[in-house]
């Protein structure tokens, strides 16, 4: 070879000349910042993984912003662990990689504003910084960004880049204007006060109701027989159930155990009550040639002043010593029947049935002596005040004692009969045999044998609900015969058998039944609903809603506030502000519907109190202005941020490279599905703006 070249000049400057350009190509796919690591493949922290116009996203940046979320997730879980790359990415990743492009977008934008923050607005702007008050020096400012794991370079870059920003988003903005109604229209809606009587029909409600038949359900069949299709693979499965329940009531427990957990505090059962009850006044509404626009006291508030008066008279307030509970409660109490017992309305069990919001709830956390404070339930008033307790003994506690430290132990003792039933069923495939073999074992019923309707994923199963362990591993088995692993269930765990499959098709009526059973139900609930609803919204006035809601006995609930209130089901704006545009005594036209959900609200204006336009909306003025204006400004920055990236996308100027963040992420995560935005390639990092 040597020979011929040797003898051969022009044909060894050619081959030369293709082996240096051979190398040279190679050197620079070896040294190229951005290009996969020439030692292992895989892309490195500065390889550019999107790019908008000349500004470049590094896997840097995107592993920084993934590790802070990650950080943040486990200070506000309170947790130690903290999720890895992988995991992040999988959660995160997407969102993270849009808002880095948005972010360079808006660089983008306004570089080409000549939006630019300079060093000294850098240099100002960060020692108008708390953290930087008083000025630490070069050297505490170096630490102090050393310390939360930035360099100099990386936070005045982060600050010139908020600066210029802000810059572009007052350009943006600068045009945007509220008008002197929209501001007042805002002031009127939080402090006007409406007092509203509503009414809720729920469809739920109804189901029970609903008459059902045979001959109806048929024919309510044959009409949706499209609906009942079956367009998915059933399959039927046996399976070992084991009751977490039975498991812990298998468990020894001695006294020593229980008494270790025994406090007498917790277990109070009987407290002695005195009360003193206060009557709010009704207030009947004025006629209509007399109604006002003026605000009308709160017939409430004397009531409560009273009540927290009485109650610093009975716990003794400013050095002054408590007066006597018994003697208060005879002279200021209005409830007949206690008052003459100074209060006194004896033991207490908590046992009893009571209301959610009934103030004795609170009685059982209260220590002899203590007084309450004044608690409002419907139209009255009421404080407590402790007089005596039952401590129970540790007998009487010993059952509940013993049921609770059962219910704790109980899930590990069926995780140890659960994994012995797998190993049996899959052993023996009897499902019969391993039940037996474990209650007799366990002296207790704690496995029992259950089959299932043929049912597609996403079915609810009897028994268990959605199941979506169940489901999911019952469809992953391949033969018929084969059993999957212990899965948690409701109340305990299951080990199923595959008994068998069935393709789509069109069913036979007996085999939906339960299906057509509750749609008939639960249209037929709705139809009950909307012919209730549309006799409430008859009623011409609040007083004849009530009357004809507790003709139905369907409840009926006010309350008092300003117009940014739901009204029971009412949550968005939209459908509560057709009640707050009601006039006084008005009831809505026609029932509206609930925001989740199928429940229908009649509701009525009984009275409504208008805000004092005067020194208290002057002073709220600017804070309202300030306020729309900002949401304003918000919405249309927004707006041109998003159409901004839209453009640059068009002209290619955003380019994503998928693939190599996948690459990166490999063996830790699924990659994100391909979307648009360019082919992939590595690129060199390049200079970023002038700091």
């Amino acid at each position: 070879m040597l020979k011929f070249l040797g003898k051969r000049k022009r044909s060894r400057k050619i081959l030369l000349l293709f082996f240096v350009g051979a190398l040279g190509v190679g050197l620079v796919g070896f040294f190229m910042p951005g290009n996969f690591s020439a030692l292992n493949g895989a892309p490195d922290d500065d390889t550019v993984i999107a790019t908008v116009g000349r500004y470049d996203i590094t896997l840097k940046d995107l592993k920084e912003r993934l590790t802070l979320i990650g950080q943040q997730a486990a200070q506000g879980q309170g947790a130690m662990r903290r999720d890895d790359l992988g995991t992040l990415y999988s959660l995160y990743g997407e969102n993270v990689i849009d808002e880095l492009v948005r972010q360079k977008v808006i660089q983008y934008e306004a570089d080409q504003l000549s939006f630019f923050a300079s060093d000294s607005e850098v240099q100002d702007y960060i020692r108008s910084l708390p953290s930087f008050k008083p000025w630490p020096g070069a050297q505490g400012y170096r630490l102090f960004l050393q310390q939360n794991g930035m360099t100099p370079f990386q936070f005045e870059d982060s600050i010139r880049a908020s600066l210029a920003e802000q810059k572009l988003r007052s350009f943006v903005t600068a045009a945007v204007q509220v008008s002197a109604a929209e501001i007042e229209e805002e002031y009127r809606r939080e402090k006007t006060n409406y007092q509203i009587r509503s009414v809720e029909v729920d469809p739920e409600k109804l189901r029970t109701k609903v008459v059902v038949a045979d001959p109806d359900l048929r024919a309510f069949f044959e009409q949706r027989k499209s609906d009942f299709h079956i367009d998915a693979e059933q399959r039927r499965a046996r399976y070992i159930f084991i009751d977490q329940n039975k498991a812990g009531e298998t468990i020894s427990v001695s006294d020593d155990e229980l008494k270790q957990d025994f406090n007498p505090e917790r277990g109070v059962q009987q407290v002695r009550v005195s009360q003193i009850v206060l009557n709010v006044p009704k207030v009947k509404p004025a006629p209509a040639d007399q109604a006002s626009d003026q605000p009308k006291p709160d017939p409430a508030q004397p009531v409560r002043e009273k009540a927290n008066d009485l109650v610093s008279r009975a716990r003794g307030t400013g050095g002054k010593p408590p007066e006597d509970f018994a003697k208060l409660a005879r002279e200021a109490s209005e409830d007949a029947n206690s008052k003459t017992n100074g209060g006194d309305i004896g033991w207490v069990n908590k046992k009893d049935k009571r209301d959610t919001d009934d103030p004795l709830n609170t009685v059982f956390s209260m220590q002899k002596g203590d007084v309450s404070q004044p608690t409002r339930k419907g139209d009255k008033f009421y404080i407590l005040k402790v007089t005596d307790r039952k401590l129970p003994t540790f007998e009487e506690s010993r059952e509940q004692l013993l049921k609770e430290a059962r219910a704790r132990k109980g899930y590990t003792k069926a995780v140890e009969i659960g994994t012995d039933a797998e190993q049996k069923f899959k052993g023996s495939k009897d499902a019969e045999a391993v039940a037996a073999e474990l209650n007799a074992t366990h002296k207790a019923q704690v496995a029992s044998v259950r089959e299932t309707p043929f049912f597609a994923q996403g079915d609810n199963i009897p028994n268990l609900g959605a199941a979506p362990d169940f489901q999911s591993s019952l469809f992953a088995l391949q033969n018929i015969g084969d059993i999957t692993e212990r899965l948690n269930v409701n109340n305990g765990f299951a080990i199923a058998q595959y008994l068998e499959k069935r393709d789509p098709h069109e069913p036979a009526f007996d085999e939906v039944k339960t299906k057509v059973e509750e749609r008939y139900r639960q249209e037929k609930a709705k139809e009950m609903a909307a012919e209730l609803a549309r006799k409430l919204a008859e009623a011409r006035s609040p007083e004849a809603l009530k009357a004809i809601a507790g003709s139905m006995r369907i409840k009926t609930d006010e309350r008092s506030g300003i117009g940014d209130q739901s009204v029971g089901p009412l949550v968005s704006e939209a459908s509560r502000s057709q009640v707050y545009k009601l006039d006084k005594g008005q009831v809505t036209r026609e029932p509206i519907k609930g925001d989740d959900g199928d429940v229908l609200v009649v509701a009525a204006l009984i009275d409504k109190s208008n805000p004092d336009m005067g020194e208290g909306f002057q002073k709220a003025r600017k804070s309202i202005e300030d306020r729309q204006r900002d949401a304003r400004a918000a919405i249309i920055y927004s707006s041109f941020v998003s159409a901004a990236e839209k453009r640059l996308k068009d002209a290619g100027k955003v380019e994503v490279h998928l693939d190599l963040i996948n690459r990166a992420m490999k063996g830790s995560t699924e990659a994100i599905a391909d979307r648009p935005g360019g082919t992939p390639r590595p690129r060199p990092r390049r200079t970023p703006p002038v700091r």
